[in-house]
C-alpha cells in the first residue's frame, strides 16, 4: 500500500506529465517547421506514455489495495 506522501508524489508527477503533454501538443500545433513540429510531437508522445504508465500503476496499486493484499517491506506489514 502506498503512503499518503507517495500518493501525493504520484499525483504531482501525473499533473506535470499532463501539463507537458498539453504544452508539447500546443507547440507542435503552432510550429511551422516540420523538424521542430516532429520534436514537439515526439516529446508529447513520451509525456503521454509517462502519464499513462503512472496512471496504470496507480490504478493497479489501488485495485490491489482494495483486495486486502498486504506486502511486507523491511519486516513490517503495510
Amino acid at each position: 500500500m502506498l503512503s499518503v506522501k507517495e500518493l501525493n508524489y504520484i499525483k504531482d508527477f501525473l499533473s506535470w506529465e499532463l501539463l507537458m503533454t498539453k504544452k508539447c501538443a500546443h507547440y507542435a500545433q503552432q510550429e511551422v517547421d516540420p523538424n521542430f513540429k516532429g520534436v514537439f510531437e515526439n516529446a508529447r508522445q513520451v509525456h503521454q506514455q509517462n502519464y499513462d504508465s503512472l496512471l496504470s500503476y496507480l490504478q493497479q496499486n489501488s485495485s490491489q489495495g482494495t483486495q486486502g493484499n498486504t506486502r511486507q517491506q523491511g519486516g513490517i506489514m503495510q
